[in-house]
């Protein structure tokens, strides 16, 4: 059930977004005169077919889900062109019509962008306060001397609302590869400043795991017992939901991820764990964690726990009115389009790892996380979705729209167009490099599936 849950939030979301893209080529293509033969959603054999309007135009739900396209009359390819339908072709129009035309498909992704994010601020995302909950040895949140318990309030002078606030502003800064400065309080009420060194990171450091794995801290989650598994040594040694673990083998924790690294780092070791009972009674247990093989084989220990639902003091929900919530879009999209063009440099340089490249297995993955999420998730998915394909087609790449918008352009410099022959030729070599990008993001995908 959940694998068709995610194949349907997969293709509804690749749907809603080659809609968009396919209904910014056709509405301009038709406020220019110009005869659209097709509007498809999809590639391959007709699963529904419908022909409307004056002139006819055949509307299709194809059975490949993962594209679409508009057919306009006088497009290479189509069907020949008739002297009375002449001046409504596409190939009749001045360069700088077509560029348009060209180039309505990405800005109708990126507006939709604007009105996703725009829907995520009027709904509202509930997120993690960003409290430091963990912090590794000779890490670099180590470095800049940030404790646990700390609450980071901003970041290069932004203000910092959830953990994903933080997440994205460090992830920015790390394709940039400059320093973070960061802002904090403490328990205490202490204010302190931290400067985190990302420009010394390397170029496969930049990743869905920058904040756990490279800069080496983790969110605040307690270390309250939620439920405790039949059978297992956390039941045989008599813990029980409710119970708070504050400290293991003698060392005070504050927050899940210590306890979990600590027992997954204990397979078949003793360890003794003090913690408080619902009823506040201090109590103090040892016992042993069963050992399992993860996803690498290496061996990780349990005990038989699963985290309390959080408290309500650490989840953060900010909405916003009509026109705030549009800013935020327009600013969000504007900040996430020009990070992803960011990215893209920085891969071309070296700087920044190509195995961030996702391909369909991650994006239905995600897609199915976040429709079960809710709406606003789902919505958030589908913004950051719309602008990677906005951004992607703007690429000077032959076969995409980025690669028709530089032969338009040097076409108003000419003042004629490209022979033919280098114009197919390019294509050519766009379709190459095309198939070359989707075949490694599909290495990707499944490298990430067999690795943990």
């Amino acid at each position: 059930m959940q694998i068709l849950e995610t194949i349907g939030a997969f293709i509804l979301a690749i749907g809603i977004l080659v809609l968009i893209h396919e209904s910014g080529h056709f509405a301009v293509a038709k406020s220019m005169g110009v005869k659209v033969l097709r509007f498809s959603v999809g590639f391959g054999p007709a699963l529904i077919s419908r022909r409307w309007g004056r002139d006819q135009t055949e509307y299709v739900i194809a059975a490949l889900p993962l594209g679409g396209y508009v057919k306009m009359l006088g497009e290479q390819g189509s069907e020949p062109v008739s002297a009375e339908d002449r001046k409504r072709a596409f190939d009749n129009l001045a360069p700088g019509k077509r560029f348009l035309i060209a180039l309505a498909g990405p800005m109708a992704n990126l507006l939709f962008a604007i009105v996703a994010y725009a829907g995520v601020a009027w709904l509202g995302i509930p997120g993690l306060a960003p409290i430091v909950g963990l912090v590794q040895d000779h890490s670099l949140a180590a470095q800049a001397q940030l404790q646990p318990g700390e609450r980071i309030t901003r970041l290069d002078g932004q203000p910092v609302y959830t953990w994903e606030d933080l997440r994205m502003g460090l992830l920015s800064a790390a394709i940039a590869r400059t320093p973070v400065t960061l802002q904090t309080t403490r328990r205490d009420g202490a204010q302190v400043t931290h400067v985190l060194p990302l420009q010394t990171l390397t170029a496969d450091a930049v990743g869905p795991d920058l904040i756990s794995k490279v800069i080496g801290m983790e969110p605040y989650l307690p270390a309250v017992i939620g439920a405790v598994e039949p059978h297992s040594p956390a039941q045989l040694a008599g813990l029980r939901a409710g119970d708070r673990v504050d400290a293991i083998d003698g060392h005070r924790i504050s927050s899940w991820e210590s306890l979990a690294r600590h027992v997954e780092s204990h397979p078949d070791k003793v360890i003794r764990l003090r913690y408080v009972t619902a009823q506040g009674l201090a109590k103090a247990v040892s016992l042993t964690p069963q050992m399992f093989l993860d996803k690498a084989g290496k061996p990780v220990g349990r005990i038989g726990i699963i985290m309390a639902r959080l408290p309500k003091n650490l989840i953060v929900l900010r909405e916003r009115g009509p026109l705030e919530g549009l800013v935020y879009g327009a600013r969000t999209t504007w900040r996430m389009s020009l990070m992803t063009v960011e990215m893209i440099v920085r891969m071309v340089q070296g700087f920044v790892s190509p195995d961030n490249i996702s391909g369909p297995i991650a994006i239905a993955e995600f897609a199915g996380q976040s429709a079960q999420a809710g709406l606003a998730p789902f919505l958030s998915f589908l913004g950051l979705i719309s602008i990677s394909l906005g951004v992607l087609n703007l690429l000077p790449i032959p076969i995409l729209d980025g690669g028709h918008l530089v032969f338009y352009a040097v076409e108003m410099v000419r003042g004629k167009a490209l022979p033919a022959v280098v114009v197919q030729k390019a294509q050519q070599i766009g379709i190459v490099l095309l198939l070359m990008l989707m075949s490694f993001a599909f290495y990707n995908d499944i490298m990430r599936l067999l690795t943990p």
